[in-house]
C-alpha cells in the first residue's frame, strides 16, 4: 500500500512499499517540484536532482524516513503494539504518521486495522500514545497543555510539550538534564522553556510510564504557540545517515560527518548569529561534559518553511556522570586518513581545535577565538548557581570535569 507524504498541508510526494524486496521507494510529486516557492522538506534532497519518476530508494525505508521513527525504549513499546509485517519500519512509520517530528506527515490511502495489535477505537478511548513518533532513545511522551493541566493528546490534535522519563542504567538523568539546560539558558544559549513534573500530574498515563517518578518537560521547538507545525530536521537527515549511524566516528566511511561539516552548513545556511550561537554550545558541550552530541542531537528547523535556523538546543545531559562518558560522540574535523581510532577525550579539547572546526568555514577565526574564550569564561563562572541545585553525581562529575578540562 502506497502513502502519500506531506509537508504541512503540501503534497510532497508518495512512499511506494516492495515487500519482496524489503525495500522502500519515495519519489518526489512534479507540482512539488515544479514550484518556485516550495517549502523545504530535507537538505540532502535539496542537493539532489528530484524530477520524477526518480526513486530514492532504502531498505526498509529511505533514511530520510527512518530517522523521523522511534528508537530504543519507545521503539520497543511501540512494537509491542503492533503486529507482524513484511515491512515492519513501513508499518510503523504509518502507524505513526500523523504525528512525526516537524511537519512531515505520511498518510496511507487507508489503514489497515489488522496491523495493529489494539484496534482504532479501543485506541482512542485508551488514549494510546504511541501515535507519537519522537525520536531518540530516551523514552519520551508528547503532551498537550490544557490550562494548568498536561494530558495525552487526543487523536488528531498534537503536543506542545515532550516529557523525557529517566532510566534505570542512568542516575538522576532527568535532573541530569535539568541542570544541564538551566545551565546553558544562565550562559545565554537558546534553550526552550521546561520544568520538572511528577509523571502522576499527567492525565491519561499510559500504564508503560511509572506514575511516581519525575519527569522533565520541555516545550517543543517544532510547535508554534497555536499548535502549528514547524518543519525540522536533525543532521543525520541533513547528511543522509542511518539512525544507528549516528555515532559517526565509529563509521569509517562516515569520516566527513564531524563537527566541522555541522559547523560549515550552519554558517553557510543560517548565518554567522547562528553560527556562532553553534560554536558557543560546542564550548559548553566540551566544559559540561557532554560526550551524547551525536547527528541526531542537532537539528534545523524552518520557522517559515524557507529561512533555515540552527534548532534550540536539546537533549544535552552531563555523561561525565557515568561511566564511559567522556570521549566525544563525533570527530573534530575530517581525519586525514580513514579511521576508527577512539574520539577524543572533552578534558584534551582547546581552543585550537574549536578553531580547526570554525575553520571550516569563511569566517574570521580571531573574531571567533575571542567570541568563545569570552563565553567559556562565562560558562566557567555559571556553574556554581547551576551546581547549587544539582545532583549530588552530577555536581561531582562535572566539577573535577571542569578541573581537568583544557579548555579556558
Amino acid at each position: 500500500m502506497s502513502a502519500r507524504v506531506w509537508l504541512g498541508d503540501i503534497v510532497v510526494g508518495e512512499l511506494r512499499p516492495d515487500p519482496a524486496s524489503q525495500s522502500t521507494a519515495f519519489e518526489f510529486d512534479a507540482a512539488y517540484v515544479s514550484r518556485g516557492d516550495r517549502p523545504i522538506f530535507g537538505r540532502w534532497y535539496e542537493d539532489q536532482i528530484l524530477d520524477p519518476p526518480r526513486e530514492f530508494r532504502g531498505s526498509p525505508l529511505p533514511t530520510y524516513f527512518r530517522n523521523l521513527l522511534p528508537e530504543g525504549a519507545l521503539r520497543k513499546i511501540v512494537e509491542a503494539r503492533l503486529k507482524a509485517s513484511a515491512l515492519p519500519e513501513y508499518t510503523m512509520l504509518l502507524r505513526l504518521g500523523e504525528h512525526l517530528p516537524g511537519a512531515v506527515r505520511v498518510l496511507g490511502d487507508q489503514l489497515d486495522p489488522n496491523v495493529l495489535e489494539i484496534s482504532e477505537r479501543e485506541s482512542r478511548a485508551a488514549g494510546d500514545p504511541f501515535r507519537f513518533a519522537l525520536t531518540g532513545v530516551q523514552p519520551k511522551l508528547s503532551l498537550a497543555e490544557a490550562g494548568d493541566r498536561l494530558t495525552m493528546p487526543l487523536e488528531g490534535q498534537g503536543g506542545d510539550w515532550i516529557a523525557k522519563f529517566g532510566s534505570p542504567a542512568y542516575r538522576d538523568l532527568v535532573r541530569n538534564e535539568l541542570t544541564v539546560l538551566d545551565w546553558a539558558h544562565a550562559c545565554g544559549l537558546d534553550v526552550p522553556e521546561r520544568r520538572l513534573i511528577r509523571a502522576s500530574q499527567i492525565e491519561h498515563l499510559p500504564q508503560d510510564f511509572e506514575p511516581d517518578q519525575e519527569v522533565l518537560i520541555v516545550r517543543r521547538f517544532d510547535r508554534g504557540a497555536d499548535g502549528a507545525r514547524i518543519h525540522q530536521e536533525d543532521f543525520a537527515q541533513v547528511f543522509d545517515v542511518a539512525p544507528e549511524e549516528r555515532y559517526a566516528a565509529e563509521i569509517v566511511d562516515l569520516g566527513w560527518a564531524h563537527y566541522g561539516s555541522i559547523a560549515a552548513v550552519v554558517r553557510a545556511i543560517c548565518g554567522e548569529a547562528d553560527f556562532r550561537e553553534y560554536m558557543r554550545r560546542l564550548v559548553f558541550m566540551v566544559l559540561a561534559g557532554n560526550a551524547d552530541a551525536h547527528l541526531k542531537n542537532w537539528a534545523l528547523y524552518y520557522p517559515d518553511g524557507l529561512v533555515t535556523r540552527l534548532a534550540p538546543l536539546y537533549d544535552f545531559v552531563a555523561t561525565v556522570a557515568y561511566s564511559n562518558g567522556d570521549r566525544s560522540a563525533l570527530r573534530w574535523v575530517e581525519p586525514a586518513e580513514p579511521t576508527i581510532e577512539p574520539t577524543r577525550r572533552l578534558t584534551d579539547i582547546t581552543m585550537d581545535d574549536l578553531i580547526v572546526v570554525a575553520s571550516s568555514t569563511e569566517v574570521d577565526t580571531a573574531n571567533v577565538l575571542d567570541d568563545i574564550s569570552a563565553f567559556a569564561a562565562k560558562v566557567r563562572a555559571t556553574w556554581p548557581e547551576a551546581e547549587a541545585t544539582a545532583p549530588e553525581s552530577v555536581r561531582r562529575a562535572v566539577t573535577a570535569h571542569l578541573t581537568a578540562a583544557a579548555l579556558k
